[in-house]
């Protein structure tokens, strides 16, 4: 395990040369995409073992115990549509599944070289990305990968990307605990109009610490830490209790530029279907975020 992990840091860093830009773009590979992580603020990198696992580690689709299918809505700021999917076709000792994620910003103003008053128009950007994860087991590490197409329209202009993802989750690293390791959009975008959109490279680390008979049942703590290049390195915590079968309590903070920001949210599962929702406020007043999931195990 140890050649795999220095192989993997190895991959990270001559990309992260390869690819080094000043700003970042297409926000949405940020932003939460399942319904549960979301409202433990984002802290999900060794906790996740359904289809959600291609988007926040692709190890976590081998320990999935059974196919599934998650599909995610948020209601996001200023009308942004964003919407995921994923389904885990294959579980066992190969894992396979397949995930799509996109964002619309309708109602953007269109304007000439010269500034003015009035808009000349507007359009309705949108960026996509549909990937293909695999997963297994090396040497009792949990490892994965997916392999992620991009795409980006605005006004007249488009262009396609490539990206890639890397995870390694670890069960039982100690006691009641796993460990997990996740790198993000190791890739490049096609130049748009003038210029390549730069893609936010992103590690992601964290915990989950299983806490059994907690007034009964079981309390889950994911501590975690994310890296976006160009940006700033956050802190989170998540928090999950199992009140019963049927009815699960979530939370999480997280730092953010100026304060410490909040999430919460409810879980309910009825055998093999699951509804979640999270809500999470924005800094500045900025309004909120309200995301369900529906996630079907088969």
């Amino acid at each position: 395990m140890r050649k795999l992990l220095i192989l993997l840091l190895t991959v990270v860093s001559g990309f992260n040369f390869c690819i080094a830009q000043n700003n970042n773009g297409f926000a949405f590979l940020k932003i939460d995409s399942d319904a549960r992580a979301a409202s433990m603020a984002g802290s999900y990198t060794a906790l996740v073992n359904d289809a959600s696992a291609t988007f926040y580690n692709p190890a976590g689709l081998n320990l999935a115990e059974s196919q599934s299918f998650v599909a995610m809505y948020n209601d996001w700021l200023w009308d942004l549509n964003h919407s995921y999917a994923a389904i885990q076709l294959m579980y066992g000792e190969h894992n396979l599944a397949l995930s799509c994620t996109y964002q619309q910003n309708p109602g953007v103003e269109i304007r000439g070289e010269q500034a003015t008053e009035d808009p000349i128009g507007t359009t309705d950007p949108f960026y996509f990305a549909a990937g293909v994860s695999y997963a297994a087991s090396y040497n009792n590490w949990d490892v994965g990968l997916t392999a992620k197409y991009l795409f980006e329209k605005s006004y007249l202009h488009s262009a396609p990307g490539i990206a890639l993802d890397f995870g390694v989750i670890k069960k039982e690293i100690y006691d009641f605990t796993d460990f997990g390791i996740s790198v993000h959009n190791l890739g490049k975008m096609a130049s748009l109009k003038n210029e390549a959109t730069p893609l936010p490279f992103m590690i992601n680390s964290g915990l989950s610490i299983y806490i059994l008979d907690f007034y009964g049942e079981s309390f889950t703590v994911t501590p975690g830490v994310q890296w976006i290049k160009n940006e700033k390195l956050y802190l989170k915590v998540g928090l999950e209790y199992y009140l019963n079968d049927y009815f699960h309590l979530r939370g999480g903070v997280r730092n953010g530029n100026e304060s410490i920001l909040w999430t919460t949210g409810f879980g309910l599962n009825f055998n093999s279907i699951k509804v979640d929702y999270a809500y999470a406020p924005f800094e500045y007043h900025l309004g909120s975020s309200n995301r369900i999931s529906l996630r079907i195990n088969y």
